[in-house]
């Protein structure tokens, strides 16, 4: 069973998700879990405490989690990968930016599917690369990748680069086969690198399934990196540990050209963390999914129910729910209209990219009393400023 705190004790914890903003704002933006750690994990990481040793690790650790991300992939999406084809960061980010700055010229066209989590728009400026917008299309009750946008800005020459999130974050779509299929294809016709991070990929939601890219053919792997790990799942993101993986000989020669200590040194609570989730932790993960999928659709029914303004597509995974709330009437920064009147922080549609205007994304994994909270606190503020509008 998953453990969470009470809101009195989760106004208490030291991290950024309870502590930015005023204590009686609820803290539903930054995506951290409230979920209590697996006790696995814990018992990992406290048995390293009592060694005593906090010393530099042996080189055989950094091996077992390169063997165990492979055994991991084999296991879960039947993609079979060579352990010496992983290298070890200290966090995804890091691992896309080393790429970005080392692979690609300076100025060349990265697309991504917008809105899109913040970081990859501000990695692009901070590597001298160029976004080319390849927005979402909104279809129903459906997301729709824009394949013949893309494919046109690959004609003229404006992409070198693709640079995916699946499971996407924020709108919480898992890339279908047939997607993948048309991006791989554009890679390979048109010589593209493909950055995919699937840090999200064990939290799809039923009926629905993740697909590495670079599983699909030796060709799509050959010019793709895949970055992952066990922080996003297992709620370990102090702990500093990824994984990337590449089969493609451009990529690895630049990072073998790099400094040696560019990737910095792999916290040993981090690895000892992440092979005691990936060995012992998946009662835990489907216990922690059951709850995310049932917060998933408590989001929706509540809002059909109190706020049926809001435009809410239920995630086919991730823990992320994405907000247009534009039909409220409350301009683009209605993230702010709901902290300041409602006691309720999510995330700023516009740090996804310029159509997340009036938009806003909020985090799901807490309590079902939480969320609940939010969209009473959040209902009665709409109610309060439409009467002071009259």
């Amino acid at each position: 069973m998953i453990e969470i705190a009470p809101l009195e004790a989760l106004q208490k914890r030291p991290g950024v998700k309870w502590q930015k903003f005023s204590p009686d704002v609820l803290g539903m933006w930054v995506a951290d879990m409230d979920f209590a750690v697996a006790e696995p994990i814990m018992a990992a990481l406290r048995s390293v405490l009592d060694t005593g040793d906090l010393g530099y690790t042996v080189p055989a650790l950094s091996q077992s989690i390169r063997d165990g991300f492979a055994d991991r992939m084999a296991g879960r999406y039947g993609w079979n990968i060579d352990p010496a084809d992983v290298v070890l960061t200290q966090d995804v980010i890091q691992g896309i930016q080393l790429v970005l700055q080392n692979c690609l010229e300076p100025g060349a066209g990265v697309a991504i599917q917008t809105p899109i989590y913040p970081p990859f728009l501000s990695s692009l400026e901070t590597t001298n690369c160029r976004l080319v917008d390849n927005r979402w299309i909104r279809n129903g009750q459906d997301w729709v990748l824009d394949v013949d946008a893309l494919e046109d800005s690959c004609r003229r020459g404006e992409v070198q680069a693709i640079l995916l999130c699946n499971p996407h974050n924020p709108i919480g779509r898992a890339f279908r086969r047939a997607e993948l299929e048309e991006l791989a294809r554009l890679a390979n016709q048109y010589d593209l690198l493909i950055l995919s991070d699937e840090i999200h990929a064990e939290l799809v939601h039923p009926g629905n399934e993740h697909i590495p890219i670079a599983s699909l053919n030796e060709d799509v792997a050959s010019r793709t990196v895949t970055y992952s790990s066990a922080s996003k799942p297992f709620n370990l993101a102090a702990l500093r540990l990824a994984q990337m993986h590449t089969t493609s000989p451009r990529i690895r020669a630049a990072l073998d050209s790099m400094p040696d200590h560019s990737l910095g040194g792999m916290n040993v609570f981090g690895m000892v963390g992440t092979a005691a989730a990936w060995n012992h932790g998946d009662n835990w993960l489907e216990s922690a999914m059951g709850q995310l999928t049932a917060n998933r659709d408590l989001l929706s029914d509540l809002l059909a129910q109190h706020i049926p303004d809001i435009d809410y597509v239920k995630p086919e995974a991730t823990y992320l729910a994405w907000l247009d709330c534009t039909a409220l009437g409350l301009g683009d920064e209605v993230s702010k209209f709901f902290i300041d009147h409602a006691g309720v922080a999510c995330n700023r549609g516009l740090d996804f990219g310029q159509h997340g205007a009036g938009c806003m994304r909020m985090n799901l994994a807490t309590s079902p009393e939480v969320i609940s909270l939010a969209v009473q606190r959040m209902a009665e503020a709409l109610d309060r400023h439409n009467q002071d509008a009259r």
